[in-house]
């Protein structure tokens, strides 16, 4: 009975453990106000995602981790980008940013922040 139990609580961890996987072309559009950061450069995304991975404590992230705010973008609701090429196994991911307010076209963002963000999946009809 208390391996029913167990099974019986275990349930809604594997049926909700679905892995969100993203490939170049998925297109993403900004629903919610909540920002999203963008990089300017592929090197300062690389550090902030080996920081996360190897959960530095804060003074070392902040040292190793420091981005300046002016090499960064966040999208904002309404804002719409493509994922174009993919690096380091997927974890980070070069955008074409369609906005206005963005001073530059292409753009680095983490895939962690695209799991863990309210980003919708633009589908195209074909």
């Amino acid at each position: 009975m208390r391996y029913f139990y167990i099974l019986l609580l275990l349930i809604p961890f594997l049926t909700n453990a679905s892995e969100k996987n993203f490939k170049e072309g998925d297109e993403f559009q900004a629903n919610k106000f909540e920002a999203i950061a963008v990089y300017l450069y592929k090197a300062d995304a690389s550090r902030v995602n080996t920081a996360r991975d190897f959960s530095f404590s804060l003074n070392d992230f902040l040292n190793h981790a420091t981005v300046d705010t002016r090499d960064i973008f966040k999208i904002r609701k309404g804002d719409t980008f493509t994922l174009t090429k993919s690096f380091r196994n997927g974890d980070i991911f070069e955008v074409n940013l369609k906005s206005q307010r963005a001073k530059r076209e292409k753009y680095f963002v983490l895939s962690e922040d695209l799991k863990n963000s309210s980003l919708e999946l633009i589908v195209k009809e074909s």
